[in-house]
């Protein structure tokens, strides 16, 4: 009998495979319906869903990485999702700036941010950001403020009693600095030329070179964060001149502050803040710098920050980046003109 009078036809020879497909598909379309749905229910859960990233552009074991961690530790406790401290470093703390600025802007990558100097590079669009408008402000940490310290052998027990006596000595007086933009470097130039001295600078590879030959009497002056020098101010190894912070120091009681000498242009002091990415979301950063300046608030993490110099100093979003704008802006005009007055001092010398 023919198919044509069968009134039962037979199965297509490739239906099975088409059925084969038909299920592959639903269970791919179903497997995306399941990943959409997951999507959008992270998108929806409140921030943090989950592990945040904590850039720490500099090495393990440093001032700023520890801030990280403690940092990290208790927003860790506040907000119920990890805050993992990731170290980039390089290139005097720009590679971690880098990769912090042109991160996503949701949250989920922030960075413990030092200035003024490592924040304030020179104007080199190769570095792929930029201080003044690559970030999202999140909220102050705090401060370690400068000595300003002398050899023992200078006749002076302030700043006020030393700036005549380098006028007397002229280009005799040596002081020194871990190199060219460094901290105490730029803290050194601005006392020289607001005071009209004629200080030479004598670059070395770290701090702990320049203090030794302080003690030894080969320099006479530099600036070091408080920390480096309390023990050997207090043995008398060197002279402390002058602290950079707004008020005393309680490691040295009896050291006057630049601001009480008449010098508040020289209140230079490295500060701390958090900030991710551009463009972050306002909730997020709400949040945030909520749960930091609670963080700050802790005796135990005050305590905790003063075991190694920080003062800490809270602001909200709006104030840190006005503050971090403008002591940026103030960084960067005057490494200009250091660069500048180098240059023409070059010039001159080949001529």
């Amino acid at each position: 009998m023919s198919n044509a009078h069968n009134p039962i036809r037979s199965a297509p020879a490739h239906a099975p495979h088409n059925a084969r497909r038909y299920r592959a598909t639903r269970r791919v379309l179903a497997g995306m319906a399941v990943s959409w749905l997951c999507m959008l229910q992270a998108s929806a859960a409140p921030y943090p869903a989950h592990a945040v990233t904590l850039i720490s552009a500099f090495p393990p074991g440093g001032i700023v990485d520890i801030i990280a961690r403690r940092v990290a530790q208790s927003l860790s406790e506040r907000l119920g999702q990890p805050f993992i401290v990731e170290n980039r470093t390089g290139a005097a703390g720009s590679i971690g700036y880098a990769y912090a600025a042109r991160a996503n802007p949701d949250g989920y990558t922030l960075v413990l941010a030092s200035g003024p100097t490592t924040m304030a590079p020179p104007n080199d669009s190769a570095l792929g950001w930029n201080p003044l408008t690559s970030f999202s402000a999140i909220g102050m940490i705090g401060t370690i403020p400068q000595a300003i310290v002398a050899s023992p052998a200078v006749p002076a027990h302030d700043l006020r009693e030393f700036v005549p006596y380098a006028k007397q000595q002229g280009d005799r007086i040596n002081y020194g600095s871990p190199g060219l933009g460094t901290t105490p470097f730029f803290t050194m130039e601005l006392l020289k030329s607001q005071q009209g001295l004629a200080m030479t600078h004598i670059a070395y590879r770290g701090q702990p070179d320049v203090m030794v030959d302080l003690m030894r009497g080969d320099l006479a002056l530099t600036s070091v964060t408080v920390p480096l020098v309390v023990a050997n101010v207090q043995k008398g190894k060197m002279k402390a001149l002058a602290v950079t912070s707004r008020t005393r120091v309680p490691a040295l009681p009896d050291v006057p502050t630049v601001y009480e000498q008449g010098m508040p242009d020289l209140g230079i002091s490295n500060w701390f803040a958090l900030l991710g990415p551009d463009h972050l979301p306002p909730d997020v950063v709400a949040l945030l710098a909520k749960s930091l300046n609670d963080a700050l608030a802790t005796q135990q993490m005050q305590a905790g920050l003063a075991e190694i110099g920080l003062i800490t100093q809270t602001a909200s979003p709006a104030e840190t980046m006005t503050f971090v704008r403008s002591d940026l802006s103030r960084w960067i005009a005057m490494m200009s003109k250091v660069s500048a007055a180098e240059a023409t001092s070059k010039a001159k010398g080949m001529k």
